[in-house]
């Protein structure tokens, strides 16, 4: 009787078909992002885009910036701790050269037994033995484990919480899967020359929690700055402000800066490709004849530009760029009245199923009886909104009405009574008209940057609206990170529209 052994490498190698290595590397390298929340796209063991952004985000979060490849081998060490429980395939042995796979072909024919009727008898004494022996043998000591280190805790964003009501959307669309840690309520300094009834009814409406106990200062830091020193010093920061602030960039002094260090969330990323379909309008009002000037109409317009261009892969002969559009320019654009054709639409029509972004940057307002909201041409006239200002309502009826995959508006606007250079903290709504479609519009998505009266605010480390900052910032790849992760653009369009970002 012949006992015959087929260990699983013997098995496992006799069925084995060629494979690409590097392909099978990749791919682990993608499961692996994608486990730690890097990377969403296809296990392909491709090296896509995506991949290579996962890399660029995974190499700057854990000190490994010098290493380009993600296959290199201190990056596979890194991943390899971080996901331990991904098997990793076994690198197959090199090729033996030609002469000997030669030579061991040869001497496998001479040893093969004859077979047949006159065959004599073989003998299996033999081999019964060795193989009895190899199945009784003890297994080969194994290698003494090798120490990992220990897993990085994943911090992504610089934040480390999540409202309630936003964990509630994000669990709502995804699941309980969202584990995100709800922030603790916070409080906010009370305005001086308020009185205390005043500040229980603003209270009341509102939900605002006023600060009790608290560490004041005064002056501006950055929340950098508060977040260190809290972090720190283990208390609250806070300054009891006057009845009104001016707004960082306007009132005070400052001078706004150039828009071009905007690049700085963008650049080391790799670009989309180029989108030939696509159609962009870019609106910055900052020259007003009657009115204050918009003072970061004209950074915004200019970083949106170069972030379509340079980034998302529009082209420039398909991007209509105004700046300080007159109402006629408005007209002319998106159409006169509800249901009427404009540029917009004509551009549309020539390369239906593209996908549209409208993004306006300038001075908005609400009319006298809070029921319609208008988008303010640089001619217009001070209260004069239902003669000189372009109503939302029409711009949303026309955008509705394109034959286009998608349309995202972006609108960093305020529309209050005043536009004057104060903001009345902490920035609560002062009108009851909301700028948002009052009900769903199919193909459409507004994202907004104030709301029912509230100001803007001009992110100073970039000299641009602190909306449109954070926009640029998370269609660049930030919104994809966790804790947020692409549920918080479909949470923002649930707030906005009930529909969801069109990408």
């Amino acid at each position: 009787m012949v006992i015959a052994v087929v260990t699983p490498e013997v098995e496992a190698t006799a069925a084995a078909e060629p494979k690409d290595k590097k392909a099978e590397a990749t791919a682990w390298v993608q499961r692996c992002f994608s486990q730690l929340g890097y990377y969403k796209g296809p296990i392909d063991g491709k090296a896509n885009d995506e991949t290579w952004t996962a890399h660029w985000y995974f190499k700057n979060e854990h000190g490994m910036k010098a290493y380009g490849d993600f296959l290199a081998e201190p990056v596979q060490k890194k991943l390899r701790a971080l996901c331990k429980d991904l098997p990793v395939a076994k690198p197959e042995p090199p090729a033996p050269p030609p002469e000997a796979v030669e030579a061991e072909a040869a001497g496998a024919e001479a040893a093969e037994p004859a077979t047949g009727p006159d065959a004599p008898e073989a003998d299996t004494t033999e081999a019964s033995e060795t193989g009895v022996t190899a199945a009784l043998a003890p297994p080969a000591e194994s290698a003494p484990p090798i120490e990992e280190e220990a897993p990085v805790p994943l911090t992504r964003l610089e934040i480390d919480c999540l409202p309630e009501d936003l964990i509630g959307i994000l669990r709502k669309a995804h699941g309980d899967s969202v584990r995100a840690r709800a922030c603790a309520s916070g409080c906010l300094p009370s305005p001086d020359g308020l009185n205390q009834i005043q500040l229980d009814d603003l209270q009341s409406r509102y939900g605002v929690v006023w600060c009790r106990n608290c560490v004041q200062i005064e002056g501006h830091l950055s929340l950098a700055d508060v977040r260190k020193i809290e972090s720190e010093g283990h208390f609250d920061l806070c300054t009891m402000p006057p009845r009104h602030l001016p707004r960082p960039g306007s009132g005070n002094g400052n001078v706004v800066k150039s828009f071009t260090r905007i690049r700085e969330l963008y650049r080391a990323l790799p670009a989309a490709a180029e989108s030939p379909g696509d159609i962009a309008v870019i609106i910055g009002n900052s020259a007003y004849e009657n009115l204050p000037t918009a003072e970061t109409a004209r950074n915004d317009a200019g970083a949106m530009y170069f972030f379509l261009t340079e980034h998302l892969g529009y082209r420039q002969d398909n991007i209509i760029d105004v700046r300080n559009a007159k109402r006629a320019d408005l007209e002319r654009l998106f159409g006169p009245v509800p249901g009427s054709d404009g540029e917009l639409a004509r551009l549309v029509r020539a390369q239906p199923g593209g996908r549209v972004i409208v993004y306006y940057s300038g001075l908005g307002a609400t009319n006298s009886s809070h029921s319609d909201n208008y988008l303010l041409p640089v001619d217009a006239e001070p209260y004069r909104e239902e003669r000189g200002g372009y109503p939302l309502s029409t711009l949303y009826d026309n955008l509705a009405k394109l034959n286009a995959k998608s349309v995202l508006l972006l609108l960093e606007s305020e529309y209050g009574r005043d536009h004057g250079s104060y903001v009345l903290p902490p920035n609560l709504p002062e009108t009851t008209s909301s700028v948002l479609p009052p009900a769903p519009l199919s193909t459409v998505t507004v994202l907004a940057a104030a709301d029912r009266g509230q100001r803007t605010l001009i992110d100073t480390s970039y000299d641009i609206g602190l909306f449109t900052r954070y926009l640029i910032e998370g269609l660049a790849g930030s919104a994809d990170l966790y804790p947020v992760a692409t549920a918080m653009a479909w949470s923002i369009a649930l707030r906005s529209t009930l529909t969801p970002l069109p990408w």
